[in-house]
C-alpha cells in the first residue's frame, strides 16, 4: 500500500482529536460507531453513549492533546490508527496529565470512517495510576 492509502484514516483521526478537544458531540457522534467498545487507561471500558454524555455534560474535557507520533494502516474498508499524545484532561474536576497512546480500529460505515473499537493506554514509561480518574480503582 502507498502512504496515500491511509490518508483518509489520518484525516479521520485528526477530526477525532479535534472533536475531543472541542467536546464537539455532533462530530464525535459521526465518528463513533454505535457498537464502540473503548478501553480506558484504568482498564475499564465504555461505549458510545457514555462517551458522548461525558463530553456533553463536561465530565470529560480535554485541555490538550499534543500529537507526538501517529501510525495508520488501511486494509480495504477497515484500518487502524495509533497516536501517541501528551494529554491534559479534566475528568470530573480532576486535572490529569499523561502521555497516552490511542489505538483505534476504524471501519468504513455508510461512506464514512467510524471507530468500532479502541483504547487509551499509558505510553511506555507512564503507569495506569498516573492516568487513573479519581474514584476508580
Amino acid at each position: 500500500m502507498t502512504p496515500d492509502d491511509a490518508a483518509p484514516l489520518d484525516d479521520a483521526e485528526t477530526r477525532m482529536l479535534d472533536a475531543m478537544l472541542a467536546s464537539d458531540v455532533d462530530a464525535l457522534d459521526a465518528l463513533i460507531a454505535e457498537e464502540l467498545v473503548f478501553t480506558l487507561p484504568d482498564g475499564s471500558s465504555t461505549g458510545k453513549q457514555a462517551d458522548l454524555e461525558a463530553h456533553r455534560t463536561g465530565a470529560t474535557r480535554f485541555e490538550r492533546l499534543d500529537v507526538q507520533e501517529r501510525n495508520s494502516h488501511r486494509e480495504g474498508d477497515s484500518g487502524t490508527t495509533e497516536t501517541r499524545v501528551q494529554a491534559v484532561v479534566l475528568w470530573q474536576g480532576a486535572r490529569i496529565e499523561s502521555a497516552l497512546t490511542y489505538r483505534r480500529t476504524w471501519r468504513l460505515i455508510d461512506g464514512r470512517w467510524q471507530v468500532v473499537a479502541g483504547s487509551a493506554m499509558p505510553t511506555s514509561g507512564a503507569s495506569a495510576a498516573d492516568v487513573r480518574p479519581p474514584g476508580r480503582a
